[in-house]
C-alpha cells in the first residue's frame, strides 16, 4: 500500500537509549547505598570502613542524593544523576508523540492509566513491602507480615499523591512513573490538538525552534527556558524524587521530547550536522559542573541541589549562575546523547524488543533486590568497587529472572506494564514507553 511505502524507518536509537539509561538505574542505585548510604547503615558494605575514618556522621546524615562527598566515584554519581533522569522525560516525551500518530486522546489516557498506574500501584504494594522486609523493618512472624502488607496496601494508596512524603514513603523509586502520568494527563490537550491539525499553529511553533537561525533555538532558547524554570522554583525547596523545581524542570524536558519528534526531520537533522559543536559544548559545561558542586561542597550553599532559603538566600549572583550552569550542562547532555545515539544506535536488533519489554518489570523490582544485593556484599565483606560490582551483578541476575517468570502470563504482563506484542505493523517510530 502506498501508505506503507511512504513511511520513515523506525528510530532504533530511541529505543536502544530507552533500555539503556534505565539500565543505568541499577549501578547508580547501587553506588549510591554503598558511597553514600542512601537507604541506611545497615546494608553499606562500606560503613566500617566509614566509621573508622570518623565519618559516621555524614553517612547518618547525608541520606540522600544530595551526599557532600566530592571523591571521584561521587562526582561521577553526581555529574550521572544531573541528566540520566532528564533524558528518560525526554525520551517519554518522544514516546508520546509518537504514540499520538495511531491513538486518539482517550485510547492514548487509558493506555497511560494502564501502563503507568497499574504497575506503579502493584510495584508500591508488593516491592515497597518486600524492600522494607530485606530493610528489617517488619515483625516477621507470619500474622506480623500479613497485616502489614494488608495495611501498606491501604496507607500507599492514600498517600502516595502528597509531595515529598507521599512519594518518598508509598512510591518511592517509583515516582518517575506518577510523574511522567501527571505529564501526559496535563499535556494530552497538545497533543491531541496537534495530532488534529498538524500543520496549524501549535504545531508550526514547536518546530520553529529547529528552524532559527545558527541553532540558537536548540543550544540557547530551550536551555535559557530550563535556567527560568530553576530561576522561579529553585530557591524554595530542593529537587528530590521529582518534586520541588524538579517537577517543573522535568516536565519541561518531557515536552521538549515531543517538540523533538513533532519537529522529527528539523531535530534529527539538526543532531547530525551538529554532532561535534554539541559534544565540545557539552565539555565546557561539564567542567563548570565540575566548578559549581566544588563551589558548592567549599561553601556549604547548595548551589547544585537548591533549598537555598535555608542558607537565608533568594536569590544572587552565585546563585543565577549555578542555575544556568546546571540547566545548560544537563541540557548540552542530552542532546550529546541523543545526538551519538542517533549516529551509532539506530540499528535493528533481534535483541531490542525483548530488552524493551524488560525495562519496566527490571524497574520495578529492582530497589528490594539493590536492598538484598548490598545486605549480601555487606555479610561477604566486600567493600568499594568490588561490593558494587557484585551487588550489580546480583540486582541484574535476579531481576532478569524475575522479568523471565512475569513475562509469561497475560495477567503478570499487564500488572508489570509489559506491552503485548501486536502481529499488525505498528506506525513508524512508536515506542514502548
Amino acid at each position: 500500500m502506498e501508505s506503507e511505502r511512504v513511511k520513515p524507518p523506525r528510530r532504533h536509537d530511541i529505543d536502544w537509549l530507552r533500555v539503556i539509561l534505565f539500565g543505568l538505574l541499577i549501578p547508580f542505585h547501587v553506588a549510591i547505598g554503598v558511597y553514600w548510604s542512601t537507604y541506611g547503615t545497615e546494608i553499606n558494605p562500606n560503613v566500617d570502613e566509614i566509621r573508622e575514618r570518623d565519618q559516621l556522621e555524614f553517612v547518618e546524615e547525608s541520606n540522600d542524593y544530595s551526599a557532600e562527598s566530592v571523591t571521584l566515584t561521587s562526582m561521577i554519581l553526581h555529574w550521572m544523576h544531573q541528566w540520566r533522569l532528564a533524558a528518560l522525560f525526554m525520551i517519554s516525551g518522544m514516546g508520546t508523540a509518537f504514540a499520538f500518530r495511531s491513538r486518539t486522546w482517550k485510547i492514548f489516557l487509558k493506555e497511560r492509566s494502564q501502563r503507568l498506574l497499574i504497575p506503579m500501584f502493584f510495584g508500591a504494594w508488593t516491592m515497597g513491602f518486600a524492600g522494607s522486609v530485606i530493610l528489617g523493618n517488619e515483625d516477621m512472624s507470619p500474622i506480623g507480615l500479613s497485616v502489614s502488607f494488608l495495611l501498606g496496601i491501604f496507607w500507599r494508596s492514600l498517600i502516595f499523591w502528597i509531595p515529598i512524603f507521599g512519594k518518598l514513603i508509598a512510591l518511592g523509586h517509583l515516582w518517575f512513573l506518577w510523574n511522567l502520568f501527571q505529564y501526559s494527563l496535563l499535556m494530552t490537550p497538545i497533543f491531541h490538538h496537534v495530532s488534529a491539525n498538524p500543520s496549524g499553529g501549535i504545531a508550526r511553533f514547536l518546530k520553529s525552534f529547529f528552524t532559527i537561525p545558527m541553532g540558537l533555538g536548540i543550544l540557547l532558547i530551550l536551555p535559557l527556558i530550563l535556567t527560568l524554570t530553576e530561576i522561579l522554583f529553585k530557591p524554595w525547596f530542593p529537587g528530590y524524587i521529582g518534586v520541588g523545581y524538579e517537577w517543573f524542570w522535568f516536565f519541561i524536558f518531557f515536552a521538549f521530547g515531543y517538540m523533538c519528534i513533532t519537529a522529527k526531520e528539523q531535530y534529527y537533522e539538526f543532531i547530525e550536522k551538529r554532532r561535534m559543536n554539541i559534544t565540545i559544548i557539552t565539555l565546557l559545561f561539564t567542567v563548570a559542573f565540575v566548578w559549581l558542586r566544588l563551589k558548592q561542597h567549599n561553601t556549604g550553599v547548595p548551589y547544585v541541589d537548591g533549598g537555598w532559603l535555608g542558607n537565608d538566600i533568594v536569590h544572587d549572583k552565585m546563585t543565577i549562575i549555578a542555575c544556568f550552569i546546571h540547566s545548560f550542562h544537563a541540557w548540552f547532555w542530552c542532546l550529546t546523547v541523543f545526538s551519538w545515539g542517533a549516529y551509532l544506535l539506530n540499528k535493528p536488533s533481534e535483541n531490542l524488543a525483548y530488552l524493551n519489554q524488560g525495562v519496566y518489570p527490571f524497574y520495578i523490582v529492582h530497589m528490594p533486590l539493590t536492598f538484598a544485593g548490598l545486605r549480601v556484599a555487606t555479610e561477604l565483606n566486600l567493600k568499594n568497587y568490588p561490593a558494587v560490582i557484585f551487588a550489580t551483578l546480583f540486582v541484574i541476575m535476579t531481576c532478569w529472572v524475575f522479568f523471565e517468570a512475569v513475562r509469561r502470563t497475560k495477567a503478570t504482563r499487564f500488572l508489570f506494564g509489559i506491552k503485548e506484542q501486536k502481529p499488525v505493523i505498528k506506525i513508524s517510530g512508536e515506542l514502548d514507553s
